[in-house]
């Protein structure tokens, strides 16, 4: 009875000794450490995880997109009469991105901002256009002195052009290379040419020539959407091609006519620009079925 009683309060003794108590903690804040540790490095892992994730993501949307706005894909006409960018920022979080671009315009010697976009590139869900410095809808007004509705740039509010189409009746053409050479000789303006039908390059090179030519159009309707457009009520602009939604190529001496991704497309009509004297050798062209005023900038 004795020993019994003595091994219990040895053990008792046992548990209550400084030492071993310590030695549990020890023991215990060690174990709370290593799960500590562990949850950390986990929580880290899925944010490195989900990071790399959701970047690769956005990095690919943001590559399709920029495919889709290069100078030439595929040897395929690009959007934007004349228009170039110069380059994207980009703004990135865990989940997106924010790409803000800047769009150019060039008339002869002069170069000046045209447009502002901003777009969110999701890592889930579509891209998306949250502004605009030309305004998400245009603003477009009669003229009673061009006789036709013309359409303005609301960031810089210069003048959109207009291409007219080969097989459409219209109730007026505009005819507005006369009014642009005659205005003042220190203007670079921007004229849109509308061809009576559409040309190939070689043909084009040969009547147009190079210099002071800018930007060729290429109608994209099929004959399908041609004949609805030319049932359409109401007046001219709605049978119009906007310059900012036409397609077509950019030309100049270093990259000509003849480019092979080019040179078999039939082009409906031309973007010339430069000063009212340099603009008068286009007056006498027979191919021509309407001209248009664009933007116009001072040449100094």
């Amino acid at each position: 009875m004795d020993k019994k009683n003595s091994k219990q309060n040895s053990e008792i003794d046992f548990l209550s000794d400084p030492l071993f108590r310590r030695s549990i903690k020890k023991a215990r804040w060690k174990q709370i450490g290593l799960y500590t540790l562990i949850s950390i490095v986990t929580v880290i892992l899925c944010i490195v995880i989900i990071h790399l994730g959701t970047q690769y993501l956005i990095n690919k949307k943001i590559q399709a997109d920029n495919i889709k706005q290069a100078n030439i894909v595929n040897g395929e006409p690009i959007k934007g009469a004349g228009i170039t960018n110069s380059g994207t920022r980009y703004q990135y979080n865990i989940f997106s991105a924010v790409g803000e671009t800047v769009y150019y315009k060039r008339i002869g010697n002069r170069q000046f901002v045209w447009d502002t976009e901003t777009k969110k590139y999701p890592a889930i869900g579509k891209v998306q256009i949250i502004n605009r410095g030309s305004g998400l809808t245009e603003i477009n007004q009669m003229n009673e002195e061009a006789k036709r509705v013309v359409r303005y740039n609301q960031l810089n509010n210069e003048r959109i052009i207009d291409f007219y189409y080969p097989n459409i009746n219209y109730s007026y053409l505009p005819q507005e290379l006369g009014i642009a050479t005659g205005l003042d000789e220190n203007t670079l303006i921007e004229v849109a040419l509308s061809f009576k039908e559409p040309m190939t390059t070689s043909d084009l090179g040969e009547v147009l020539g190079y210099k002071n030519v800018d930007w060729l159009w290429v109608n994209k309707k099929t004959e399908q959407q041609m004949e609805q457009m030319e049932a359409m009520q109401g007046s001219d602009s709605v049978k119009v091609q906007n310059g900012d939604s036409a397609y077509g190529f950019g030309v100049s001496e270093e990259f000509p006519y003849s480019d092979s991704q080019i040179k078999n497309t039939l082009i409906s009509g031309a973007i010339i620009s430069g000063t009212p004297k340099e603009l008068k050798r286009f007056l006498d062209l027979n191919i021509i079925r309407s001209s248009v005023i664009g933007a116009t900038i001072d040449k100094y």
